[in-house]
């Protein structure tokens, strides 16, 4: 993707009312209780959006990879409702909440595609949802390989999936061994 287009319905939005942001490692974007400002697509790198609890309980609610949109709640809220913090170095677009707003309003085509990418999102949080209760480890990473989830990183991988990464490493050995994954280099797994 240039740096000129976003992805639909985002890609008729003029460069004037988006802003590029670029975030080092550890840097926050935005902390949950913050006035909203708009939402994000994520052009590369990887962040955490994290909920802390009245009781101080850091919870990850989501982790972003690179070409997703991110902070959607916010167009219909007044705060954040959680932290965002890059855990690799990010390139990022913000889309002014202004602009949606105008949007939403006046562009019926505009209106259903947000709706339609908005529903594809729900769908994949379920699905997400429907992973972390698979309680065998084997299972979940299994369902997990075959939703495509294993994208670099096996310790994201495992956190993604709710394992611990120990539970991970050794279900993937397993897993291998009994020939149900190929394991073709360091850290690549394919389903067999």
């Amino acid at each position: 993707m240039s740096d000129a287009r976003l992805p639909e319905p985002f890609d008729s939005i003029a460069i004037a009312d988006t802003s590029r942001r670029t975030l080092a490692k550890g840097e926050s974007l935005f902390v949950q209780g913050e006035m909203t400002a708009g939402l994000f697509y994520l052009m590369s790198g990887a962040m955490n959006l994290v909920r802390t609890t009245r009781t101080g309980h850091a919870l990850i609610i989501h982790r972003v990879h690179d070409g997703e949109f991110f902070a959607e709640a916010s167009l219909f809220s007044d705060t954040y409702h959680c932290t965002a913090t890059a855990i690799r170095n990010c390139r990022l677009v913000a889309i002014h909440r202004a602009e949606i707003e105008r949007r939403l309003a006046t562009d019926i085509e505009f209106t259903r595609k947000l709706t339609r990418r908005f529903t594809e999102q729900i769908q994949d949080r379920r699905r997400r949802v429907e992973l972390s209760g698979i309680r065998s480890a084997e299972e979940r990473i299994l369902a997990a390989m075959e939703d495509g989830l294993l994208l670099d990183d096996i310790s994201i991988f495992a956190e993604s999936i709710g394992l611990a990464r120990e539970t991970t490493y050794r279900t993937l050995g397993k897993l291998v061994a009994e020939g149900k994954l190929v394991k073709s280099a360091r850290g690549c797994y394919q389903l067999y």
